[in-house]
C-alpha cells in the first residue's frame, strides 16, 4: 500500500492534480472533504463522530480524521495507491499518518509540493464560481459557464464562496504559511519531498508528476 501526499497553498491545484493522476492510473484520489462526506453518508463511526462539527461549520478534530483514514486503509486492498489531498495539514497530522502507515504496512511518499506564485493563486481562487443549488464549479477565465453568472447544469445563479473573497484568500494563505508550510521541512528531512511548478496548464503539471513517479 502506498500513500502519496499532495501539498501546496490554497489554489495551488492539489485536487486538480490528484484527480488528473487518478484518471490516468489505478490510484485513488482521497480528498479530505469527500472522505468526510462519504463517511457521514455511510454512517461509519468516524463519520458520525464528525457530524456535529460539519453541521456547525467547525473544524473536525485530528483524532476523528485519523479514525476516518484508519477506516479507509482497513477496507483497502494491500496494493492500493492513495493520493491524499488535504491531509496532512500540519506536523501532528503527518506524524499520525506515519503511525497509520506503520500499522498497515504502507509507505508514505513522495510528498508532492505544488508551487504557485501568490498572484496566480489570487486569480485562480478569486475567479471561482459555484452553484449553490447543484454544487457545480466554474471559473470566469479557465472554465466559464456558457451564460455569464448562470450554472450550465441547473440554471441557478452562480455565487462566490465566502472563502474565495480577496481578504479571505489572503487570510487562508497566512494560515497555510503558519500551519502547513512547515510540512515541507518535515518531508524534506524524510527525503521524500518533490517540488513541482504548478503555475501552468493542469495537464503539464500532471505530466511532470507522472514523470518523477515513474522515476524519470
Amino acid at each position: 500500500m502506498k500513500i502519496i501526499v499532495f501539498l501546496g497553498a490554497p489554489g495551488a491545484g492539489k485536487g486538480t492534480a490528484a484527480a488528473r493522476l487518478a484518471a490516468r492510473t489505478s490510484a485513488v484520489h482521497v480528498s479530505t472533504g469527500a472522505m468526510l462526506r462519504d463517511a457521514l453518508k455511510r454512517g461509519t463511526p468516524a463519520g458520525l463522530a464528525a457530524k456535529s462539527y460539519m453541521e456547525s461549520g467547525g473544524l473536525v478534530p485530528d483524532e476523528t480524521l485519523v479514525d476516518m483514514i484508519r477506516e479507509l486503509l482497513t477496507e483497502a486492498p494491500k496494493d492500493a495507491v492513495f493520493l491524499f489531498d488535504g491531509f496532512p495539514r500540519n506536523e501532528k497530522q503527518a506524524a499520525a499518518l506515519d503511525m497509520l502507515a506503520g500499522e498497515f504496512g504502507a509507505t508514505v511518499g513522495p510528498a508532492v509540493c505544488l508551487e504557485v506564485p501568490e498572484d496566480v493563486i489570487m486569480a485562480r481562487l478569486g475567479g471561482r464560481r459555484v452553484c449553490p443549488s447543484c454544487g457545480a464549479g466554474f471559473h470566469v477565465e479557465s472554465m466559464p459557464p456558457k451564460k455569464e453568472g448562470i450554472c450550465d447544469v441547473c440554471g441557478a445563479e452562480l455565487t462566490v464562496r465566502a472563502d474565495d473573497r480577496p481578504e479571505t484568500i489572503r487570510h487562508r494563505l497566512e494560515v497555510y504559511e503558519k500551519q502547513t508550510a512547515p510540512l515541507l521541512s518535515w518531508y524534506e528531512k524524510a527525503g521524500s519531498l518533490r517540488r513541482v511548478d504548478a503555475s501552468g496548464d493542469a495537464d503539464a503539471v500532471a505530466d511532470a508528476i507522472m514523470g518523477f513517479l515513474a522515476g524519470k
